[in-house]
């Protein structure tokens, strides 16, 4: 039975993506989807088998995904476990991609492949060049986090090809809340090294553009044109390296009554949105259950995928993130049935699995790894 097709005329050695949305409310079970491709004579396909399961709602109910920081990004947060990340082995970085497919966790958005503690406006970039650090072997720019792991990124795409875990490479940072003109080329240009590198690996999944911005998309209206320019522009640049891997972009999700009709302009030039913050919105905002019904039907209406930033942590006294009791998690995935995937920032830190050799965040962070793995038994 063929439930949808599409095609696309190709020139040679264009690329180009296909997409073909279709309702499943209808279907339920195993279905074969199959991409086939002609070149006069010569035709070949390939086939990939796709379970539908019926639900009530969108979300599966559990977590799907995770961020990892190589390292966090201020000391501060970061304190219970910053130090002891840094000293990690290629190998230790392997455990922790096993320690994530065990527990079902089949993205990773790496944090961030460049450190550069700056903010928009408060720069010289473009006059004084960029002074940003990598972490990974990048020919663009000399400077380099200094970390155990010479090669973290390598190990982690290897053994993510080897449990079925997706990865996407955080491109940046180039300043906090950056996306003037400068940004745009920088990230361009950081999007080629790594496909040049990485791009080989199959669980090279997408592209996550590290800039946060918040939910009203820019606190002046023209920081607001320059977020719609510039992802207009990088999708279409990195969709001509690699049309299959989507961009995606995390804001917060308050203040979205002052966005003044820019995610129209903005969400038709994104494949995922993925916000965050719904379960501690500001006096006064939308309550977290109104801005997840509001973004939904943005998403919607121009065909972007909705997933979820949860918080796995908390704030301790001196501003440090410890992890967040299962309760908090599951109250979260209850109250939010409407997104497609669940994402947690952060795995390194929050979650630690017993079988890891460091045992990031300490025994806080491997009870909430043990608690989710047991509630995810009883569940399933």
């Amino acid at each position: 039975m063929v439930v949808g097709n599409a095609s696309e005329r190709l020139e040679p050695n264009e690329r180009k993506r296909v997409r073909l949305d279709f309702p499943t409310t209808e279907y339920e079970g195993l279905y074969e989807v199959v991409v086939g491709w002609q070149a006069g004579d010569q035709q070949e396909s390939v086939s990939q088998t796709l379970e539908i399961w019926p639900s009530a709602t969108r979300s599966t109910g559990q977590i799907g995904g995770a961020w990892a920081g190589l390292e966090h990004w201020s000391d501060e947060e970061g304190r219970l476990w910053n130090d002891d990340i840094r000293t990690l082995t290629e190998d230790d970085w392997r455990e922790m991609m096993r320690a994530m497919a065990a527990c079902h966790i089949d993205i990773m958005v790496i944090q961030e492949l460049f450190r550069n503690e700056m903010y928009v406006g408060d720069h010289k970039i473009e006059e004084e060049g960029y002074q940003g650090k990598a972490y990974y072997p990048s020919e663009l720019f000399p400077g380099r986090m200094g970390f155990r792991a010479k090669n973290a990124l390598e190990a982690i795409f290897d053994e993510a090809d080897k449990v079925g875990v997706k990865v996407f490479p955080g491109i940046g940072l180039y300043a906090w809340f950056d996306f003037s003109a400068g940004s745009l080329e920088w990230h361009k240009k950081v999007a080629e090294e790594l496909h040049k590198i990485y791009g080989h690996h199959p669980s090279f999944y997408g592209w996550y553009v590290s800039e946060e911005v918040f939910g009203s998309l820019g606190t002046t209206l023209e920081r607001k044109k320059d977020l719609v320019a510039f992802f207009e522009a990088f999708q279409k640049h990195v969709q001509a390296i690699a049309p299959e891997r989507p961009v995606m972009l995390a804001p917060n999700c308050h203040e979205i009554k002052d966005s003044e009709g820019f995610y129209d302009q903005l969400l038709p030039n994104l494949d995922i949105l993925c916000p965050f913050g719904f379960h501690r919105m500001p006096d006064g905002d939308n309550t977290g259950e109104e801005a997840a019904a509001w973004l939904q039907m943005a998403c919607d209406k121009h065909g972007t995928h909705f997933w979820m930033d949860m918080e796995a942590f908390l704030f301790g006294p001196h501003n440090e993130l410890y992890p967040r009791p299962i309760d908090g998690l599951i109250s979260d995935m209850e109250r939010f049935p409407n997104f497609e995937k669940i994402l947690i920032y952060q795995f390194p830190g929050m979650l630690t699995s017993p079988t890891m050799r460091v045992k990031l965040g300490g025994e806080d962070a491997v009870k909430l790894y043990t608690d989710y793995a047991g509630w995810l038994k009883r569940e399933n």
